[in-house]
């Protein structure tokens, strides 16, 4: 019996889309997930001679990825409008159902065990939040915070012309503390004190210690420092020392998230992704990542790690952020949105040119990005590998497949990105007739990670390219004369319904016309 095969790996939209089309339909299909059968890559580039996903099988003709298979789809149903044919079920199961099964092995699912992902160390005990007498017991942090954040009465308090966003004053977050836990004053005041040295609440300027004081304003800690994205809480609880395992863990629940909120069409709906319960888990959890040290990490792991981390919080921040629109938008989203490593906080163009590319000067830029006195700098790569910039994904079509990277595989793994990549047109596009060649402004901005000059490009890219692509390219090269052209970089992304960039404060205090009045009448 006759099949359709879907080459897959998880998280992919264009995956998503064409699984949906064929499910639309009530078309079964066979998916080979690359994610977690890695070993089935090989198969997949052999039959397909490609490495994007997906790539789909009718039996054992290669239909290709998901443009093709969706317009085959279309034509199937513009067939049956017309009466011909029948449904697109029914030509499914007369023209692939009806043959016999694919005999090529490569197409039959893998016999190896699915990849495993690492177990997180158990939580410790000591890091739950032990109720007040009359409630009694124990809860988790994730779980006192919820509660916290659902129920206390917060507003933006002004103070000598600046406004405390998220705020509450110390006598009514102890009055709310009275009513929400049935607590005396007394038993309330010592409650909040205990909530403020686990770090649940904090005096918005930090000078003072919890009091029940009309006059001094206190915030819960999510609020805190809304510029640093991984700071729900301050982490106290145990660290596990598989820095990779924990950007892998981050990930799988992140990406879990993603897949429930991604719709027939690829796209991703962002205000589903912040509604949903286990968002709020994640926004804990990857506060592990204030603890995990970059220093000690050989080169391998502290590439991997850095890749992965970047394009996980990229995707958290374009929910929690929004997705910038134009380029001072852009310019404010890579360099003021930071997140906290190790205890050092970073933004996602220091983390990509400090670390990454071994403190290299940033494109547009004179300087380089950690001065000789910075501390970061020590963290930094010797040498940049211009492949990372296949791997990194700045959340728009034209960024590289995301990809989860490990210490022992990162050679073949950045080798096959960059084989990816350089496979799409939109990114390396060969024009013998005019003997150009069209390149994605990654090539511009960052060339001297590739090469010297622009007239070295043609030539670096014969590593990175394959089968017809490199043929044409040294063919050009013999002849020389090759024209460099740049392609208008495609920022768009995959998602939707996402937070205006424009209405979220990167700055928990700030001045503000009513706060200056407020000055003003005290």
């Amino acid at each position: 019996m006759g099949r359709i095969t879907i080459f897959s790996i998880t998280g992919c939209p264009f995956c998503i889309k064409s699984k949906e089309a064929l499910k639309a339909r009530n078309i079964p299909y066979l998916e080979i997930n690359l994610s977690l059968y890695p070993d089935k890559r090989t198969d997949m580039l052999a039959l397909s001679d490609s490495l994007t996903v997906p790539q789909i099988f009718f039996n054992e003709t290669h239909i290709g990825g998901s443009p093709k298979l969706c317009a085959l789809l279309e034509q199937w149903d513009k067939d049956s409008a017309l009466n011909l044919h029948g449904s697109p079920k029914q030509r499914y199961e007369k023209e692939v159902k009806a043959k016999p099964d694919p005999s090529d092995k490569r197409l039959q699912p893998s016999t190896k065990d699915p990849t495993k992902d690492p177990v997180a160390p158990i939580r410790g005990e000591l890091d739950k939040i032990k109720l007040p007498p009359k409630s009694q017991g124990f809860v988790t942090y994730l779980e006192m915070m919820s509660r916290l954040m659902k129920s206390t009465p917060t507003s933006d308090l002004s103070y000598h012309g600046k406004a405390y966003t998220n705020s509450i004053t110390g006598q009514d977050f102890l009055l709310y503390l009275m009513t929400e836990f049935t607590l005396t004053k007394q038993e309330a005041f010592k409650f909040g004190s205990y909530l403020y040295d686990r770090k649940m609440i904090t005096h918005v300027t930090g000078d003072h210690a919890f009091t029940d004081r009309n006059d001094l304003y206190f915030r819960l800690q999510p609020h805190q420092t809304p510029k640093i994205l991984n700071s729900y809480r301050i982490w106290t609880d145990r660290v596990d020392p598989n820095s990779l395992g924990v950007v892998t863990r981050l990930s799988k629940l992140m990406q879990g998230i993603f897949d429930d909120a991604t719709e027939s069409d690829g796209n991703i709906n962002l205000l589903s992704v912040s509604n949903n319960t286990k968002y709020t888990q994640f926004e804990e959890e990857v506060c592990e990542l204030q603890k995990i040290n970059m220093l000690h990490m050989d080169v391998n792991t502290k590439t991997a790690f850095a890749i992965n981390v970047y394009n996980l919080l990229i995707k958290y921040a374009q929910v929690k952020i929004g997705v910038p629109d134009g380029n001072i938008q852009r310019a404010s989203f890579f360099t003021r949105v930071t997140m906290n490593i190790g205890g050092e906080i970073f933004s996602f163009h220091e983390l990509e040119n400090g670390i990454l590319r071994a403190n290299a000067v940033p494109p547009l830029s004179i300087n380089k990005t950690f001065s000789l006195n910075d501390k970061r700098l020590k963290l930094a790569l010797q040498k940049v590998d211009p492949r990372i910039h296949f791997g990194l994904n700045c959340g728009a079509r034209s960024c590289p497949p995301v990809k989860k990277f490990t210490a022992t595989d990162l050679n073949e793994e950045l080798r096959i990105v960059a084989l990816a990549f350089c496979e799409d047109d939109a990114n390396v596009l060969i024009n013998e007739a005019s003997k150009s060649v069209h390149l994605n402004m990654i090539f511009k901005w960052y060339l001297k990670d590739f090469a010297t000059t622009v007239n070295e490009l043609p030539k670096i890219l014969l590593q990175f390219t394959k089968g017809d692509k490199k043929q044409l390219l040294e063919k050009m090269l013999k002849k020389k004369g090759i024209k460099i052209e740049f392609n208008v970089y495609d920022w768009s992304s995959n998602v939707k319904e996402g937070r205006d960039v424009g209405s979220y404060g990167l700055k928990a205090d700030r001045v503000t016309v009513k706060s200056i009045f407020d000055a003003f009448c005290l």
